[in-house]
């Protein structure tokens, strides 16, 4: 029988392709703190209103461009930019900006509810399930990733000073948005998840694999509790300002 090998982990730190390859010739340097934004293009913008800011990078791909900011908050010059959906691409993005310098990665998006929460409630991942492809090739194969750690613990803390109740929870990050089956949802409602989204166990292997610190705050959309159907509710539009907001004000004091 041939032996399997599809979850074959190498912990080589460099690649054929790294990065920060030296064919790009890119002289980019950002600052250490990345807040990195699962967020809409016109929140994107309102965020930057209030700011003063400046490209420092572009991110090329056939899909078009990410603009990379330096954005100086009260006390603190931050690196931010609207990240890409899904944990591939979104991990691709993340670990280039690790090559050019960011060091601690604060990530904000949406999570669906598999449990009744309500819509735009902020949560703290603290275990994700790897239901995705990408996390594989950061992290040794297992079900599971643990995301505590002493900077996760400075993003409660500042959370709750900041007058916001902190909820732990364990998410499912999956690549099949569209084959979130009842039977998957009782699964994982099972062994303790109580949101769904794309990204956050592969953003947690590739930061801990680059040996940067990483968090994110998930606020609530739609809806996945009851299997007879799906709740579309606001998708967690009204959150995203907000998201912002709490985000910047954590990397500012953090």
């Amino acid at each position: 029988m041939e032996k399997p090998f599809l979850l074959d982990f190498d912990a080589n730190q460099h690649a054929v392709l790294d990065p920060g390859h030296k064919s790009a010739k890119l002289h980019y340097h950002f600052p250490k703190k990345l807040l990195f934004a699962f967020i809409t293009t016109d929140a994107i913008q309102n965020f930057l209103r209030q700011y003063p800011h400046q490209v420092v990078g572009i991110f090329k791909c056939f899909m078009g461009e990410t603009e990379i900011y330096e954005v100086e908050l009260a006390h603190e010059k931050i690196t931010f930019c609207q990240a890409l959906m899904g944990a591939s691409s979104a991990v691709q993005l993340l670990d280039w900006t690790i090559s050019y310098g960011v060091q601690q990665i604060l990530a904000v998006g949406s999570a669906g509810v598999l449990s009744k929460i309500p819509e735009n409630y902020f949560l703290v991942p603290t275990k994700a399930i790897r239901d995705e492809g990408t996390s594989f090739h950061y992290a040794a194969p297992a079900n599971i990733i643990d995301l505590q750690s002493d900077y996760l613990t400075s993003v409660e803390k500042l959370m709750v000073e900041n007058k916001l109740k902190v909820k732990e929870v364990m998410t499912w990050s999956t690549d099949g948005f569209f084959r979130e089956t009842a039977k998957k949802v009782a699964q994982f409602k099972k062994l303790g998840a109580s949101c769904v989204e794309m990204e956050c166990a592969a953003l947690a292997a590739c930061a801990q694999f680059r040996h940067a610190d990483f968090a994110q705050i998930l606020f609530t959309a739609d809806s996945l509790s009851t299997t007879s159907g799906h709740e579309d509710r606001g998708w967690g539009r009204d959150a995203h300002g907000q998201a912002l907001a709490l985000a910047a004000a954590i990397m500012d004091q953090i």
